[in-house]
């Protein structure tokens, strides 16, 4: 009996306690409802930031604690049990079932939520910032401003992924991208979360390249890794940014941004590049093409004014100052150099003195030059062939500021055998547009006003002539507008004596291996008979906008002559050919002229009137 009685008890007990627990848990189910939204709430807003925090530590090259990927498993798992839950009706969770389970997972988000991680990955290194500010002075002037706000435009076009910023050598292009670059640091509205800044140069390769991109973004690059195992890890490493923006400095030819590493050509990502050549923008196939010009005059004096420091504006000096503004002829890097160089200095006798040696290239002012011609002859360096450096150095043969009819520069180089021509006439001076535009986009040439003209820049003719004393194979002596000309030595083989009031033309020596000579625009009355008798290699002769009337025999011994410009002249009388044809016979050239029918016979020689 007692048995049973105790039998009865302890079920009965066991019966309460069941009883009870179901009362208590069904009785605390509407709050735990309550808590366990806020604390899953908590959770998953802490897994979001530890997310992203492993994010921003793989950008950096970090590996996430095994402890923290444990968690962050755990957490999922639960999301998956308790995220169901919380989406039932309330009455359905007040079952008791749901009630009891609710309770076990409640426990569960409270564990998870009082684990905390001081890091959660290995190495601490500083963040990457989206964009690094580059020292760099402010720009200057209407033209710049606009430049600027010209192509925040165009980088904001979804469109543009590939934009080139190109024109000559010490035009601006770098100091332009620096201050977009800066520009986007401060900018509220950018769009970029990392701009990567690239210097290149010529003589860069490509593991040049990935080095500088693994460091901005913090990948660790061993010395055995191959530039294709650093380009999949920098592919890798791009591909966790929203939006990147990588800036390409100073492209001398194209870059392959595949092997690099880049991924050009996801949305994500956009290339901007600047460089001296129109061709690579072709090769890297931009999408646009940004030129930057010349600045005008009044930004070319602000900012040589600013360079010079207040003392730009005092008595007397303010004129020389502008004289020595305009003598730069608008290239920014000699402006401020130039300006650089004179800046505080008040006395106007020093000013004076400055503006006349500058334009004489004193040795006062050799630092200043070198700096100047160093960096543009680079643009001269890069051109593929010795042909076609004696070309671009052929154009320094014409004055400063003179635009050079393109046809009668091609003709010129065929004369003189720069262009081979065992073309048709066609051929030949298509290949010779070709080249010509090859140093137009170089920088080296400039597009005209006139049309089928170009011209040379006053600095780059400078850097031509300087180039042509250090190239003394080619022969090239540029003397234009100089009174006190001097006699060509023996290596002289073009010669332009342009501009330089001769009246009376010297007698070359018998050594003369010349085969260019210019002598347009002399007051030039009388050509000696004897003058062409040394000249017998002389292949391309200009005696335009000469006062000649006539023209010696001697001109029929230039066996070599292939061009011979007489434009603006009034010649009355020409050579005979008669005794030549009996001696020596008749010169190609003449022969040419008889081919062509412009010279109907021998005898039509002296009727001959094609030059006026």
């Amino acid at each position: 009996m007692d048995a049973i009685v105790s039998a009865v008890i302890d079920g009965a007990k066991i019966m309460f306690k069941f009883t009870w627990s179901r009362i208590k848990t069904l009785s605390k189910c509407g709050k735990n409802i309550l808590e366990l939204r806020e604390q899953f709430g908590n959770l998953m807003d802490k897994k979001l930031l530890i997310e992203e925090d492993i994010t921003l530590a793989k950008m950096e090259g970090k590996t996430p604690k095994p402890q923290v990927i444990e968690w962050l498993m755990k957490v999922s798992q639960a999301e998956d049990v308790v995220r169901p839950l919380l989406e039932m009706p309330n009455k359905m969770m007040l079952r008791y079932r749901k009630c009891w389970r609710l309770s076990k997972k409640l426990d569960l988000v409270k564990e998870l939520n009082s684990i905390h991680f001081e890091t959660v990955a290995t190495e601490r290194s500083s963040p990457i910032n989206s964009v690094v500010e580059i020292a760099v002075s402010p720009l200057v002037g209407q033209g710049a401003a606009s430049n600027m706000k010209r192509l925040l435009e165009i980088l904001n076009k979804d469109d543009n992924r590939r934009i080139a910023v190109w024109g000559e050598g010490g035009i601006g292009k770098t100091a332009l991208i620096m201050n977009l670059n800066n520009e986007l640091c401060i900018s509220s509205t950018n769009s970029f979360d990392l701009v990567i800044w690239v210097q290149v140069s010529r003589s860069s390769d490509l593991s040049t390249i990935q080095s500088q991109i693994a460091k901005r973004i913090h990948l660790k690059v061993e010395a055995g890794d191959t530039t294709n195992s650093i380009a999949s890890r920098i592919l890798q490493r791009l591909r966790l940014r929203r939006k990147i923006l990588l800036i390409l400095d100073d492209v001398w030819e194209k870059i392959d941004l595949d092997a690099v590493g880049i991924p050009s050509r996801e949305p994500f990502c956009k290339i901007l590049l600047t460089t001296r050549s129109r061709d690579v923008c072709r090769h890297m196939a931009v999408d646009f093409s940004f030129q930057v010009n010349l600045m005008s005059e009044e930004d070319s004096w602000n900012l040589f004014a600013e360079s010079v420091g207040a003392v730009v504006h005092s008595d007397g000096i303010e004129s020389l100052a502008r004289k020595m503004a305009a003598s730069c002829h608008g290239l920014p890097l000699a402006i401020k150099t130039l300006g650089n160089s004179m800046r505080d200095v008040s006395q106007v006798e020093l000013w004076e003195n400055a503006c006349l040696r500058w334009q004489s290239s004193s040795p006062l002012f050799n630092n200043i030059n070198q700096e100047v011609y160093q960096h543009l002859a680079l643009s001269y360096h890069s051109l593929p062939s010795k042909d076609l450096k004696q070309c671009f150095l052929y154009c320094s043969l014409y004055p400063e500021s003179v635009s050079i009819n393109v046809g009668e520069l091609i003709q010129c180089w065929v004369s003189d055998g720069l262009i081979i021509g065992n073309q048709t006439v066609e051929q030949t001076f298509n290949y010779g547009i070709a080249l010509v535009e090859r140093l137009k986009n170089l920088g080296l040439l400039d597009h005209d006003a006139a049309v089928g003209t170009v011209k040379l820049h006053g600095i780059v003719r400078e850097l031509a002539i300087r180039l042509s004393k250090s190239e003394e194979l080619f022969g090239f002596q540029s003397q234009c507008n100089s009174p006190s000309y001097q006699m060509p030595n023996k290596s002289s083989k073009r010669v332009s004596l342009v501009r330089c009031g001769i009246t009376k033309l010297p007698v070359f020596p018998l050594y003369s291996l010349l085969t260019v000579l210019f002598l347009q625009d002399n007051p030039i009355k009388d050509i000696p008979n004897e003058f062409f008798h040394n000249l017998k290699y002389l292949r391309v002769l200009n005696l335009s906008k000469t006062q000649i009337t006539s023209l010696p025999s001697s001109l029929l011994c230039l066996s070599e002559l292939r061009s011979l410009f007489l434009r603006d002249c009034s010649i009355e009388k020409l050579p005979s050919l008669k005794s030549l044809v009996l001696s020596v016979g008749i010169p190609r050239w003449v022969m040419q002229l008889l081919k062509e029918q412009r010279l109907r016979s021998y005898h039509h020689w002296t009727t001959f009137r094609p030059f006026k």
